[in-house]
């Protein structure tokens, strides 16, 4: 049975924010009637307080109410009705030409002058009076005869001084709220009109978030993303995405990869904890292929990120270890070098073995011993001179196996070293890289210079190896050769990954000069050529500071193979 799928986050977003809006369009709403509730009962309170202090302030209110409370004493009713006969006419106009609902004079014991229903003159007022019997003003909400009132109470005080009487002026809440439903009526209308765009809007965001997240509940979503951290985090290549000069993302293998554990995404391409190497691969600089990051060989690779409908953002670099790799790689092409010249030799012994058999055969017995004699001790002496010279059996092995390639190929390879004991700090890898490189390019363009490539008239092949130790104590590889030289205009892309003079169909060309430079350029040195008639590599790798610089260095020089 299908599991019940809840409902998107889209919609939750949906509800929430339209059960907010209303809510919140509520409380704007009572807040505002409260406002206005509060604005017109101090409005009202004022004009009645005004309007009452004026009228306790009319001599003629002062006169009668002092004159109808003397009277009180001895004849009640007659100076109520004698007051009322006074006063109600000019309390009815006031009552006319103003916004009061009633005014009321009264006696200081209630009894009133004045009412707007006058069958309750002479009735006791109803409400609070002791603030006006000591001679101030109030105001108050009061239900009396007319319902819920403010109204406002003032003393009428005679010219002795004597509180005589009081004038209470009010306004029903009927009134108040006759007054202000027009303005509630047109600030729910703009309520209830906010309230209605911001719906509007909160289903135009949901449809655009549902459209985004797929139809994907928070639950969803959640799993999804801890699924995604999941894959990203136990991959065993590092991959990052930059996006407009920040690398948005980016996982464990990929900081640990380009040494920056400590670095969380995001974060700029330009932070400063970046190294150049490191800051040329998230640019884009660095070429896809192999890139040499610190003491990693990283295998780079770029490809432009893609979401929904085709949309960009960004591009994905991949980062593979390949450091080793490359050097089982380097032992491997040793091996292999070892194994070339097993099979030159093996060529060159099948050669002489025919020669003394035929030496044999003809009775020459003094003449065969003569010629193993000889080859015998020229092959023991180049093999001495090389091991000699190189401590490293590595390089000595690639450099024997080089020379016996070379004298396959009729290519005469001179061999010149000044290294001190000691000096060989490079793995061997890395020398293997650089010199196998070199050597092989060199003996491929004597080769072809010797067999009349490029200007038609076969020329003497040679190549030259010289290693040497420079005053700092840094190491320098120069390999040089009879070949026809690289153009001026070919010096710029001679170590671009691909780039070759030689023919394509041979397959794999391309790489080893850019292997080189990358190698050298990682251990903080470089590469220098020249161009013209033959050319000349020359590799300076600096000496580490925690190297102890070599002792004078021993000349060894010959000539490797011959023809």
């Amino acid at each position: 049975m299908a599991q019940r799928r809840g409902a998107s986050i889209a919609r939750w977003f949906l509800a929430v924010h339209t059960v907010l809006l209303f809510v919140g369009a509520l409380v704007v709403f009572g807040l505002l009637v409260l406002d206005a509730r509060s604005t017109a009962q101090t409005h009202a309170a004022t004009e009645s307080t005004d309007l009452a202090a004026t009228v306790a302030a009319e001599s003629r209110v002062i006169d009668t109410v002092a004159q109808a409370h003397a009277d009180a004493a001895t004849d009640r009713a007659g100076s109520v009705a004698r007051a009322s006969r006074l006063l109600q006419p000019y309390a009815e106009r006031v009552m006319e030409t103003t916004e009061i609902d009633y005014l009321t004079v009264m006696d200081t014991d209630r009894t009133r002058y004045t009412h707007r229903n006058a069958w309750q003159i002479g009735q006791p007022f109803v409400g609070t009076i002791a603030p006006a019997l000591g001679g101030k003003a109030f105001t108050e909400v009061y239900v009396g005869t007319l319902g819920p009132s403010v109204r406002a109470v003032v003393p009428v005080v005679a010219d002795d001084g004597e509180v005589v009487g009081m004038v209470s002026a009010g306004v029903t809440l009927d009134r108040l709220w006759d007054s202000i439903v027009p303005r509630l009526v047109i600030v729910g209308a703009g309520t209830l009109l906010a309230f209605g765009v911001g719906a509007v809007a909160a289903a135009l965001l949901a449809r655009r978030l549902d459209r985004i997240t797929e139809s994907k509940g928070p639950d969803e979503l959640a799993h999804l993303f801890t699924a995604h951290e999941a894959v990203l985090h136990s991959v065993e290549e590092g991959m990052l995405l930059v996006e407009d000069g920040t690398v948005v993302l980016a996982n464990d293998e990929a900081l640990r990869l380009l040494d920056v554990p400590d670095l969380a995404a995001p974060f700029q391409v330009t932070d400063p904890r970046l190294s150049p190497a490191v800051h040329d691969v998230l640019v884009g600089t660095a070429p896809e292929g192999p890139v040499r990051v610190g003491d990693r060989v990283l295998l780079v690779g770029r490809d432009t990120a893609r979401v929904g409908a085709g949309r960009t953002v960004g591009e994905i670099v991949s980062l593979r270890d390949r450091t080793e790799l490359q050097r089982v790689t380097g032992e491997l092409s040793s091996v292999r070098t070892i194994s070339e010249a097993l099979r030159a030799q093996t060529h060159d012994f099948s050669n002489r073995l025919h020669t003394i058999a035929t030496l044999i055969e003809l009775g020459r017995s003094d003449e065969a011993l003569r010629f193993v004699a000889s080859e015998r001790d020229l092959g023991q002496r180049l093999t001495d001179r090389v091991v000699q010279a190189i401590e490293e059996p590595v390089i000595a092995a690639l450099v024997l196996g080089k020379a016996a390639q070379a004298r396959e190929r009729a290519v005469e390879m001179h061999f010149e070293t000044h290294l001190a004991p000691g000096t060989h700090w490079l793995e061997p890898v890395d020398v293997v890289t650089i010199l196998g490189n070199l050597i092989d390019n060199a003996i491929d363009a004597a080769a072809a210079r010797a067999l009349g490539g490029g200007d038609g008239a076969p020329q003497e092949a040679w190549v030259e190896v010289y290693l040497a130790n420079g005053d700092d104590g840094s190491l320098v590889f120069q390999v040089s050769d009879s070949g026809p030289g690289i153009a001026d205009a070919d010096l710029e892309h001679i170590f671009e990954h691909g780039w070759s003079t030689k023919d394509a169909a041979a397959g794999g060309r391309g790489y080893g000069l850019a292997l080189v430079r990358q190698v050298a350029e990682s251990l903080g040195g470089d590469v220098e050529v020249s161009a013209g008639v033959g050319a000349v590599f020359t590799v300076t790798l600096p000496r580490p500071p925690d190297v102890v610089p070599p002792a004078p260095p021993a000349r060894v020089s010959g000539s490797v193979s011959r023809p």
